[in-house]
């Protein structure tokens, strides 16, 4: 099954923690964004793959699957954590305030990125390098 099937078959949203940073012995607001299930999603998160960024922001388009896509990308980019924190109790509020707009904004920022981006695997995410 691919991530787009998983991600569509899903009836309940991803299943995400935030974590403040390993070496931080200080409670702080620059929160991470971990997806700890279901394990597909979560291994996917974790894949470095970039051509998962594309299929991930696709799904934004659809309120059914923009959610889970959403948590996926910023676990895997840092970006966007604290709103997906801010809505986690509610994400169907999520796509009224925010969602709509997801696909746009995501669809320039990889746009703009994609030269630049490599892969992390000590954090685990994309970051941008000049």
């Amino acid at each position: 099954m691919t991530l787009r099937d998983t991600i569509k078959n899903m009836t309940t949203p991803v299943e995400f923690l935030t974590m403040r940073p390993p070496n931080s012995k200080l409670t702080t607001l620059d929160r991470r964004l971990i997806v700890t299930g279901p394990p597909a999603l979560a291994e996917a998160s974790r894949s470095g793959d970039p051509a998962l960024l594309e299929e991930l922001i696709a799904l934004l388009q659809d309120q059914a699957t923009a959610w889970n896509a959403a948590v996926l990308l910023a676990a895997m980019t840092r970006r966007e954590e604290k709103t997906l924190e801010v809505f986690a109790a509610e994400p169907s509020e999520w796509w009224d305030v925010w969602g709509k707009t997801a696909f746009e904004r995501w669809s320039k920022w990889l746009e703009e990125s994609r030269g630049k981006l490599v892969w992390n695997s000590e954090e685990n995410m994309f970051v941008e390098e000049e």
